[in-house]
């Protein structure tokens, strides 16, 4: 199951980066967690409310793009781990944030979308979540693996 929830996460991410809607793959009830920091904090919920969020964020830029360094399954989530590249509709500045993204699947679905501007708060929520602090820490990022 993990294995497939990954796979669900990267073909969304695939679809954002080619500028096209994750409908089929987002649930009716889907949330959108923005970080405190973010400039709309708090969050979305429903289909319509995570594509209008996803279209802001993607419209902001004259080029969006994630740079995917690990993706961790921890039971129905997966912990996306990157640094997203952007650049300046108006500047053309180039930006690049490392961030974290928390993705929670069932049935074949994203039910929730968390982003941390800070890679040391994803990791933790995605230790809480599992209910192992240093579960993402492990070689493979899972719950219960040992050291090779």
């Amino acid at each position: 199951m993990s294995d497939d929830n990954v796979e669900i996460v990267r073909r969304i991410l695939e679809a954002w980066e080619r500028r096209q809607s994750p409908a089929d793959l987002l649930d009716d009830r889907v949330e959108w967690v923005n970080a405190p920091e973010a400039v709309e904090p708090g969050t979305r919920r429903g289909r319509r409310a995570f594509e209008a969020a996803a279209a802001s964020v993607t419209e902001s830029f004259q080029d969006i793009r994630l740079d995917i360094e690990e993706m961790i399954p921890v039971g129905d989530q997966v912990l996306v781990l990157g640094t997203m590249v952007v650049r300046g509709r108006d500047s053309g500045a180039e930006l690049r944030q490392p961030l974290g993204q928390l993705w929670t699947v069932r049935d074949g679905r994203a039910v929730r979308f968390e982003w941390f501007a800070d890679r040391d708060q994803a990791l933790t929520a995605i230790g809480a979540a599992s209910g192992d602090a240093d579960a993402a820490a492990r070689p493979g990022g899972q719950a219960g693996a040992g050291s090779s």
